[in-house]
């Protein structure tokens, strides 16, 4: 009796596991991903807020951006992509990336991210377009890393990684 319990249970849990595995490949998305890019926006838009305004135009060396020019690079290029990945791709057009204040980067960057994590949770997935947020990401982690560097260089702690 025991050992048809248990053949039972295995059998229904192999089919349930197989239904599962099933209907995550027929409707693929994104919504793993969630979390991580929640963090990502977090841990971003904290490293913005580290430096002191009146420290925005710092730079370390005269061949580099600005702190204000490599926050708003950095948030640009976040614009830019999503348009790119919505298959409406907009002219590479930064502008003067000084003009901006903190307040307004600190605005653009956390609406940039609403719109990037709103596409990607909303977007079928695809290895192309997996390709593409690897690269926003990994983009965006690299310039937040220079941020750092600048606040390091400023004697600013800057905030822990998530």
């Amino acid at each position: 009796m025991k050992f048809k319990i248990i053949l039972v249970a295995s059998f229904m849990s192999i089919v349930f596991f197989m239904a599962f595995t099933r209907i995550n490949k027929q409707n693929p998305d994104y919504h793993y991903l969630k979390e991580r890019l929640q963090k990502t926006k977090l841990f971003t838009v904290e490293v913005i807020k580290a430096m002191p305004e009146s420290d925005y135009m710092y730079k370390p060396t005269k061949e580099v951006r600005s702190y204000t020019a490599l926050v708003s690079h950095t948030v640009y290029s976040i614009e830019w992509n999503i348009e790119l990945m919505k298959g409406t791709p907009i002219k590479w057009e930064p502008d003067n990336e000084n003009r901006y204040s903190k307040e307004h980067l600190i605005t653009y960057a956390n609406d940039q991210f609403d719109k990037l994590i709103a596409f990607i949770n909303n977007a079928k997935e695809s290895t192309e377009l997996t390709d593409k947020i690897i690269d926003v990401l990994n983009h965006n982690a690299h310039h937040r890393g220079q941020m750092t560097i600048y606040l390091r260089m400023k004697g600013i702690t800057p905030p822990n990684y998530r």
